[in-house]
């Protein structure tokens, strides 16, 4: 039997409602899509996660990148992803064999203590090395959970607002492709999970043009706290996610 959202009524509305705000947080910040719709999606139907929202995400991060393709740097995007590729089919193993709740809580901990360490010492730098483990720990996570912003968004939590959408958004487009890869190599990723993708596909270029504002109010101010706010958020979802 297909899941439950695809018979529409207010399920469907509420879960419509749910895609289109995290697309448009998404494309004001960079970050945000997975640590929105993910729990209010999963509480929905489990079906959701990862593979669906995975597939939503690929979908609003080719806008973003899209949209600001100028200010990518392709010199942290390759370095990045030369984590999070490798990252994401070991991932697509442990999922077949361990629960992912078990993950979850281990990376939701991590996060929240890069987090600590940012706001109370040294700024993390963006070198080779750091960004290197924040694409492999968000390939990981992100394929388990599709919550893989977080360690991306600590490295470059320095950066101006525009490169961070941007060099995000490139970085999603590929890690997603491959994140969905390695589910359907691992039997995760097939009809009804392709199905489900369509239902709420059309709610991504909703909530993209409804980042327009979102976007201006993020480049007037700090995007630092913005990014950080949203990791430390994203890791108590995901560790409250976990644990139930």
């Amino acid at each position: 039997m297909l899941s439950s959202i695809a018979l529409g009524g207010w399920i469907y509305a509420a879960a419509f409602a749910c895609v289109a705000l995290a697309a448009a947080v998404q494309g004001s910040t960079g970050l945000g899509f997975g640590l929105l719709a993910a729990p209010i999606l999963g509480m929905m139907d489990p079906a959701f996660v990862p593979g669906p929202l995975l597939a939503l995400a690929f979908l609003i991060s080719v806008l973003q990148a899209a949209r600001e393709w100028r200010s990518i740097d392709p010199a942290k995007l390759l370095v990045a992803l030369c984590g999070r590729i490798p990252a994401s089919f070991l991932a697509g193993l442990s999922i077949s064999l361990m629960p992912a709740s078990a993950f979850g809580v281990t990376f939701s901990v991590l996060v929240l203590a890069a987090v600590g360490l940012s706001l109370a010492g040294p700024r993390v730098r963006t070198t080779p090395g750091t960004l290197f483990t924040a694409g492999a720990a968000s390939g990981y996570m992100g394929t388990l959970t599709s919550i893989g912003a977080p360690p991306m968004a600590i490295v470059l939590q320095n950066a101006a607002g525009p490169e961070v959408r941007s060099t995000m958004g490139a970085f999603f487009v590929v890690g997603a492709g491959f994140s969905i890869a390695a589910l359907a190599l691992f039997g995760h990723f097939g009809r009804t999970e392709m199905i489900l993708t369509a239902y709420l596909a059309p709610a991504v270029p909703v909530g993209f043009a409804l980042s327009f504002w979102g976007r201006r109010a993020v480049d007037r101010g700090r995007v630092r706290p913005v990014l950080l706010g949203l990791s430390a958020v994203s890791a108590l979802l995901l560790l409250a996610k976990s644990l139930a």
